[in-house]
């Protein structure tokens, strides 16, 4: 141990005894080194760039080395698009005609139906007209089964069955619904045009004669077409009746018929065609009625309408109260004789 405590390094000497450590050698500046000293360095560091180079594009050759087998090996695990095809065509071979066209004739039926439930002016008929094209799909399927299987045709019973009970459900629902939509439709249209006409009436009639009502029945729809129109389209072949109560006491067939032909006189000048008119006045003494057919009521005079008034006169309002005791009476006596 003393010879070691007697060691001591000419760094230690020099410092008086101290120990110290020597600061590693800087590197010289390269500008104090000589021309070969820093072509030697520059030769170097060029050295180990080239070396970094190298060792980076070996690591990516790698990486595309790896990619490229990864890529190589899934393409030879994937089956190809005509094996593809080929695999589709025995599973559609195998379970027979009619799978596929079933899934069709959905999609179709459903896009048709939606089409017509959200137009504004729905024509439930349309799936009907296309209803022959769900046979043709399956036709094709048919043509299909027949060249992939070589001659042999495997039908699957329940997707035939079930497209055709679709088809025909769709067609009965199409009929009932465009059937339901027209007669709302008709009728909505029937009773706009009843009402144009009471409003055009009152306001032309109202100083012609004493009404106490008018009811105006309209059927623009005779024919069951589904048609609809305004009331500048009235024609003679719709059917509008005009049914009108006089109000007050007439006295006479002459004056019960005046009031009559002012009326239809009225419909005349407003351009309205009017099927059948009829007229009626009931007092305590007089019920007059006249049934007339508007195509040739605008042509017959007061005197040939009076013809054709039907008038009753009572003395006595009770004889209307006792006329049903009278008949039974007259009945029980002829029974008894």
């Amino acid at each position: 141990m003393d010879n070691e405590l007697n060691e001591i390094t000419p760094n230690e000497q020099e410092s008086g005894g101290a120990v110290t450590q020597t600061p590693p050698a800087e590197e010289p500046a390269p500008e104090n080194l000589s021309y070969e000293e820093q072509t030697a360095e520059f030769e170097k560091r060029q050295q180990e760039i080239k070396e970094q180079d190298q060792k980076l594009l070996a690591a990516l050759d790698e990486v595309l080395e790896k990619r490229s087998k990864q890529i190589q090996y899934e393409r030879q695990k994937a089956p190809d698009p005509p094996q593809k095809m080929r695999v589709l065509t025995k599973s559609v071979v195998r379970k027979g005609v009619g799978v596929i066209s079933l899934g069709l004739i959905l999609v179709f039926l459903g896009i048709v139906m939606v089409a017509c439930l959200f137009s504004p002016t729905p024509n439930f008929l349309i799936p009907l007209k296309l209803s022959p094209l769900c046979a043709v799909l399956i036709g094709l399927e048919i043509l299909m089964n027949h060249i992939a299987n070589h001659g042999n045709i495997r039908i699957n019973v329940p997707s035939i069955i079930i497209s055709a009970v679709l088809v025909v459900g769709c067609c009965v629902m199409c009929v009932a619904l465009n059937k339901y939509y027209n007669e709302r439709k008709v009728d909505y249209n029937n009773r706009s045009i009843a009402a144009e006409i009471y409003d055009k009436s009152y306001k032309e009639l109202r100083y012609v004669a004493d009404i106490a009502s008018l009811d105006v029945d309209v059927d623009l729809n005779p024919d069951g077409s589904g048609r609809t129109k305004g009331l500048e389209a009235l024609s003679t072949d719709d059917f509008v009746n005009i049914t009108v109560n006089f109000a007050g006491t007439i006295d006479s067939p002459k004056i019960f018929v005046g009031y009559c032909k002012k009326i239809i006189d009225g419909y005349r000048f407003m351009g309205i065609p009017v099927t059948n008119f009829y007229f009626k006045n009931e007092s305590s003494l007089h019920t007059y009625s006249l049934e007339v057919e508007g195509k040739y009521a605008q042509d017959f005079s007061e005197s040939q309408l009076e013809e054709q008034v039907n008038h009753i006169y009572m003395d006595n309002m009770n004889y209307v109260d006792d006329l049903p005791d009278f008949i039974d009476e007259t009945e029980d006596t002829s029974t008894s004789s």
